[in-house]
């Protein structure tokens, strides 16, 4: 049988594999690698020069319309990332992006590239920077990644409620300048982009959320004890004392789609996300 399969008779014709045709470099336009010779049949619309397949292409989508990509929420959507990070990485590489994977957490991210290593500005990638947090939401958000520790530790619901929000609020909030209104204003700003970012997620009860894993990659900490300092640094700090100024931004990006959201919330004195 091995005879068979690897002795051609000399007055047959021998026929190349299609794939094996298609694959060297040499007969491939310039600039054009092995990588990029998917093939998937016919094209999925008129007009379609792209040779991804569809769970390929669905899952490029994802990664661009941010904020993450969550693998425990969607095994499937998670297992198609690994199994084409070449590809993805490739396509990513040419909107000057990043694929970055946390597998413990099952996670995945987008970064654009440094700017000064392209030799161009941030205006070269099509994810911007979200709007810096104010010191109180950033004290809250800080708390939220404490509490996500904790719970990943005892391996229970890392969960939150509305009221414990604004209880760390109004505890964090300056002695003597205590507004049941504002500090009510900030909490549900707090809520709507922390939710709107993916970082809290809605459960099945109302004014209860779960705490993303995600929130590791959006506010990293190299040692988890560092926090406590951040939060007292905060606490001292003297020249916000509303506590509603921008202060920080979040080490996380967004796509462009975003802009739209943003144009519809009203403009306030508390920490937009930038």
């Amino acid at each position: 049988m091995t005879e068979e399969m690897t002795t051609a008779d000399a007055d047959s014709p021998v026929v190349e594999p299609a794939e094996s045709a298609a694959m060297p470099a040499s007969s491939m336009g310039s600039g054009v690698t092995p990588r990029d010779t998917f093939v998937d049949g016919a094209a999925l619309f008129p007009g379609d020069t792209g040779v991804l397949p569809m769970k390929v292409r669905q899952a490029l989508v994802k990664l661009l319309k941010g904020p993450y990509v969550d693998g425990g929420r969607d095994e499937k959507l998670w297992t198609t990332l690994l199994d084409n990070q070449l590809i993805l990485r490739s396509r990513l590489s040419e909107l000057f992006l990043t694929l970055q994977l946390d597998h413990e957490r099952k996670i995945a991210v987008l970064r654009p590239v440094d700017p000064e290593a392209i030799g161009g500005s941030a205006r070269s990638s099509i994810l911007r920077q979200q709007r810096a947090l104010s010191r109180v939401e950033t004290i809250v958000l800080l708390r939220l990644r404490l509490l996500l520790d904790r719970h990943v530790t005892a391996q229970t619901d890392p969960t939150i409620t509305r009221e414990e929000i604004a209880e760390l609020v109004a505890h964090y909030q300056p002695a003597g300048q205590q507004d049941a209104l504002r500090d009510s204003d900030v909490v549900n700003r707090a809520i709507t982009k922390l939710l709107a970012r993916q970082l809290l997620l809605t459960t099945g009860l109302d004014d209860v959320y779960t705490i993303s894993n995600a929130l590791p990659l959006a506010l990293p900490f190299d040692n988890i004890g560092d926090i406590p300092a951040q939060i007292e640094a905060l606490i001292a700090a003297t020249a916000d004392p509303s506590g509603t100024e921008p202060l920080i931004e979040l080490d996380a990006d967004r796509s462009v789609s975003d802009e739209e959201a943003d144009s519809d919330e009203t403009p306030a004195t508390g920490g937009e996300a930038k």
